[in-house]
Formats: C-alpha cells, sequence, structure tokens
C-alpha cells in the first residue's frame, strides 16, 4: 500500500523540531504517511498557503488558528488544532544600545517588574526628549509574542497603542531588523534571540517564562473539513511519538544538528543545542540564563485552560469581543488527540 502524502507548512524556529523530526527519523513513515515539510518565511505565507488549498496543514502560531477561523483580518477558514507542538519557547531581546540604557536602571535581572521599570523609565525618558516610541516587533498581530510584548509594557506603565511602536517582522528577518537599527527590541521564539545574542546586535531581557509561564505556542492547524480524516489521525500519532523522541534528553544533539541544517533553520547547531537545553545565553560577557522549562516539545494535547488564556490575551488586545471566549475552545480539539492516541494503543 502506497504510503498517503500530506503536506505541512512551517516556518523556520526550533519549536518546529517534532515536526521535522516525524518526517526525517521514521515516525510518519511507520504511520503509511509521505510526510512533506515545506518550509515558509513568514506566518502569513503559511496561513494563506492553508486557506487557498496549498497544504494539508501547518505548524501555526496558537491565536493565528482562532483568528483564521474567524475570519480576523483575512478570508476565514474554520480550522481545529488537535496537537500543540509546544509551549514556550520565545524571549524578548532589544539592541545593545537600549540594553545599556536598561541596565543603568537595573532591568537586566531576568524579572518581568524589573523590567518593565527599567523599560517605562527608558521610554518616558526618550518621549520627554522628542524621541519618539520605541519599537518593538513581533512575528504577527495574533500572536503569543504580541500578547507578551503587551504585558511588558504594561508591566511599564505604558499604553500599547500610544507609547511604544509594535510592527510585525517574520521570525527569521529579526536579527536583520535589529542589526540595522529598524526595531529596538523583539519577541521571538529560539534560536533567533540567541542569533541576535552570537552575532552581537542584541541583548535578550526575558525568556518567555518570565511572562507567562508555558505560554501555548504553535499547533498544527488543520481545515475542520478534514478533522476526521484518518489520515489527520495518523499524522497526530506520528507527531506524538516523534515528540516524546525530541523531549528525550538523549537525542538533543541529533535533533540539534538535524534542525540547525542549511535546509531547515541554517543556525549553528550549537545555538539550537543551548535552546533546547533551556540554558541560554543573554549577553556579550557570555552570561546564561537558565530556564529547564524554557521549550517544552512533550506537552501535546491542547487543553482547554490553553485556549481560554488565548482567548483573555485576545480580547485584552482588542482581536476578540468579550463574548468570544468560547472560540478558541472551538479550534482547540483534544478530543481528536485523545482519539488518534486511542487508536493506537487499540492498534
Amino acid at each position: 500500500m502506497s504510503a498517503t502524502r500530506l503536506t505541512v507548512g512551517w516556518v523556520p524556529l526550533t519549536d518546529v523540531a517534532v515536526l521535522i523530526a516525524a518526517a526525517e527519523r521514521g515516525f510518519a513513515a511507520r504511520e503509511g504517511l509521505d510526510l512533506v515539510p515545506v518550509r515558509e518565511a513568514s506566518w502569513a505565507n503559511t496561513r494563506d498557503k492553508l486557506v487557498f488549498g496549498h497544504f494539508d496543514a501547518a505548524h501555526m502560531l496558537a491565536p493565528l488558528a482562532v483568528a483564521t477561523t474567524l475570519g480576523l483580518g483575512h478570508v476565514a477558514l474554520p480550522l481545529v488544532a488537535p496537537f500543540m507542538f509546544n509551549l514556550g519557547g520565545n524571549a524578548v531581546t532589544v539592541s545593545r544600545p537600549l540594553a545599556a540604557a536598561l541596565a543603568a536602571h537595573g532591568g537586566l535581572t531576568g524579572d518581568l517588574a524589573d523590567a518593565g521599570a527599567a523599560l517605562g523609565a527608558v521610554a518616558r525618558e526618550r518621549l520627554a526628549a522628542g524621541q519618539g516610541p520605541l519599537t518593538f516587533a513581533a512575528v504577527f498581530p495574533f500572536s503569543t509574542h504580541a500578547y507578551q510584548l503587551r504585558l511588558l509594557f504594561l508591566a511599564a506603565g505604558l499604553d500599547p497603542e500610544r507609547d511604544v511602536r509594535l510592527v510585525v517582522v517574520p521570525p527569521p528577518f529579526m536579527v536583520d531588523a535589529l542589526r540595522r537599527g529598524l526595531v529596538d527590541g523583539f519577541c521571538v521564539g529560539s534560536p533567533w534571540n540567541s542569533v541576535a545574542v552570537d552575532q552581537g546586535v542584541g541583548t535578550i531581557l526575558l525568556l518567555g517564562n518570565a511572562i507567562v509561564p508555558r505560554a501555548p505556542e504553535k499547533v498544527l492547524a488543520v481545515p475542520a473539513e478534514r478533522a476526521q480524516a484518518p489520515e489527520i489521525a495518523a499524522l497526530i500519532r506520528a507527531l506524538a511519538a516523534a515528540a516524546a523522541w525530541c523531549a528525550t534528553p538523549e537525542n538533543r544533539a541529533d535533533l540539534a544538528a538535524l534542525l540547525a541544517e542549511p535546509r531547515h533553520l541554517d543556525a549553528p547547531a550549537e545555538v539550537v543545542r543551548r535552546t533546547l537545553d533551556g540554558a541560554l545565553v543573554i549577553d556579550g560577557a557570555g552570561t546564561v540564563r537558565s530556564d529547564p522549562d524554557f521549550l517544552l516539545l512533550g506537552a501535546n494535547r491542547p487543553e482547554p485552560r490553553q485556549a481560554d488564556w488565548l482567548a483573555d490575551a485576545m480580547v485584552a488586545a482588542g482581536h476578540l469581543p468579550q463574548d468570544a471566549g468560547n472560540a478558541a475552545r472551538a479550534v482547540f480539539r483534544a478530543d481528536l488527540y485523545d482519539a488518534a492516541l486511542a487508536a493506537r494503543t487499540r492498534g
């Protein structure tokens, strides 16, 4: 019997590890799938190709799956998220000049309150001097990154709509934007924060868990009309097996080398390994900040509480009306995840 071909779009980030491992370490083949991951530069491209039928599924920002289902800023396509690729993995990185200014106010401790107080002081100093607002980048308007930045701005006593400028930059271009002085800081998934530090253009201000512990990040997004298809259940099982492999420390060297390849992240294997280990070099002096939960690849069931957090964050940002809280729960489909794994158990 020939394998069922599935194309899945993805954006170059360490949290795509489970998808790449499923395709290249045999987990998809064991489920009778010919899994073809297709690299895209931006979340807009990934969403568009899924919506218009060029992909069977996608590695997608969890809030974007909700926004796409509701047609926020785009045509609507109902999606389901039956698998969680990862929790966490983001960080906030700032330019070296901004880091120096924040350090003068005690803002580089890794604590949200300290970072917020320092950022607020620096931002107000700039505004008082007529220098204009600081510019920060997130990867997409409907993203955990944007919501984490909003929480940082609020901790700074800053109005996210008035006192700072928030722009969108695709993950692979974040370091270039910082190097060229187009942004003062950004929130992005690994490895791009670490790449900015290693290339001498950035300092990691906060790890994501300092803002939102275990934030729901990327999901497997599938058109709702295909939610019950047997190949989707097979894909969930393949991803679950790959996630268990990725979450095993003994496999990290192999995984880091695989992800570091030019066709994947095109980043040094050592940098990728540090993000997998949760031991990040945060500045030019080689300071290491460790968080074993920085990037969790083995927590894959889409939980209702994660959907509730997303809904609250989207409402707070003005992306959802107050009465739309159930929209995220309708996308997060733990029942599909459970059914797929139960079928493997029965088999």
